[in-house]
């Protein structure tokens, strides 16, 4: 696939894959029911479900060695792009920051407007939204957080969905897509 058929699904970590409200240590991590299947799904339909996620453990050496490259790969993922920093570092690569999302875009020569983010914050949104990316929101995690409290720091951007779960918006994105294959074709035949 060339760039402009490749389409990816970038799939926040904590809150959307698994975890609870706050995930201190990656050891502690438990997938939610349907994650691997959301994974295996998108796959089927030709998405790249790829994980990116911060990870300030890593920076406050409090990950403890923990292989996240096994748990991705053991997920589904077809790569993953995650941040190591902590806030004070101030680096390019930490959501709200979109660039963890232009790391996969030059990796895989993807036009990010033809790709989705899923996640539960605020930042993941504002990342995805600012890379121009179709917008997913989950309630899992701090979804619920995102809509209320949280909405006005990412008030210039428009979920296309909110989803309860992970399985749930990786079901609609496929759904979509098939949707989306019928109309082109309808458009094609005029």
């Amino acid at each position: 696939m060339d760039g402009q058929e490749m389409r990816a699904v970038f799939i926040d970590r904590d809150g959307t894959m698994g975890g609870n409200y706050t995930v201190e240590y990656p050891q502690d991590y438990q997938a939610f029911p349907g994650t691997k299947e959301a994974f295996s799904l998108l796959k089927r339909h030709h998405f790249l479900p790829m994980v990116f996620t911060n990870q300030s453990c890593i920076a406050r050496r409090k990950d403890g060695g923990y292989n996240f490259a096994a748990e991705f790969a053991e997920i589904g993922a077809w790569d993953w792009f995650i941040c190591p920093h902590d806030e004070p570092d101030h680096c390019d690569c930490r959501k709200p920051k979109p660039g963890l999302l232009y790391q996969a875009r030059d990796k895989y020569h993807l036009n990010l407007r033809q790709c989705y983010v899923i996640g539960d914050r605020w930042s993941d949104m504002m990342a995805g939204g600012q890379a121009g990316c179709r917008l997913i929101l989950v309630r899992t995690g701090r979804g619920n957080d995102a809509l209320t409290v949280d909405r006005e720091k990412w008030a210039m951007y428009q979920p296309e969905l909110v989803a309860d779960t992970l399985l749930d918006a990786a079901r609609w994105i496929c759904g979509h897509q098939a949707d989306e294959h019928t109309s082109a074709q309808s458009s094609n035949k005029t």
